[in-house]
């Protein structure tokens, strides 16, 4: 399966460093090179992208603000050399964010992420893999920690808090960092068994020792319960009680 992808940058010698590592993936299948996003965006309006590598500081319209004009949004990479738009980055579900000077080992890291999104989603699923699917449920996922990729057991989870463009995984025996947005992590979990309770925080629901009023108590640490997510949180609470 080929990946219809773009680039978009202003600096010559970046749009080229982006051309020269697109051709070293098979998969992707680069349509078209732009040093501006508004002709990048209306030839997205017209033609098939699956991807956009998107440098984010240009003139006239900003990678952010081409984002954000879009309706219909292809998979993107932000590509920048300004770490301070990680954040906004995440909050825009982008894919990934990579930092100039890209290597091509990162670059790859975060091509290999879209290649499993868009193959999983066009993977046709036959009511006997159905069937397996539910039979079969994950208990752990691996998550990039530093320079190791770490195994994390759903069981062992007992909170997760957003730093920034990282969250941090609380566990029994350990804090992990890692560079993920909360939208993949709570696609990974298993939504009976943890719930999201603040724009900061996604807890493990049979770790919670106790709650008192808008917090909740898990091994010391007490967590708001944010206005967005107290109705959600507290039905789920209900449902539970004995009287």
């Amino acid at each position: 399966m080929k990946i219809n992808c773009i680039a978009i940058d202003d600096e010559p010698l970046a749009l080229q460093k982006m051309h020269d590592y697109i051709l070293r993936v098979g998969y992707l299948n680069l349509v078209a090179e732009f040093d501006n996003a508004i002709d990048a965006l209306e030839f997205v309006k017209s033609n098939q992208v699956d991807l956009i590598f998107l440098d984010i500081q240009m003139d006239e319209l900003t990678g952010i603000q081409m984002l954000e004009a879009m309706t219909d949004k292809p998979k993107i990479i932000f590509t920048t050399a300004y770490h301070e738009y990680a954040l906004k980055g995440y909050e825009l579900d982008v894919c990934d964010y990579l930092l100039k000077p890209i290597s091509f080992q990162r670059f790859l890291q975060a091509c290999e992420k879209v290649h499993q999104t868009i193959s999983s989603s066009d993977k046709p699923k036959t009511v006997s893999s159905q069937v397996e699917n539910d039979k079969k449920q994950d208990t752990y996922f691996f998550v990039k920690n530093g320079n190791l990729t770490q195994k994390v057991n759903f069981k062992d989870i007992l909170f997760v808090e957003g730093m920034k463009d990282y969250l941090r995984i609380w566990t029994e025996k350990e804090k992990i960092m890692t560079l993920l947005n909360f939208k993949t992590l709570e696609e990974a979990l298993p939504a009976d068994s943890f719930v999201r309770i603040h724009k900061s925080y996604l807890i493990s629901i049979d770790r919670i020792d106790s709650i008192e009023r808008n917090h909740v108590i898990i091994t010391g640490e007490r967590l708001a319960v944010g206005e967005t997510y107290r109705r959600e949180f507290f039905k789920i609470i209900d449902e539970r009680k004995l009287n």
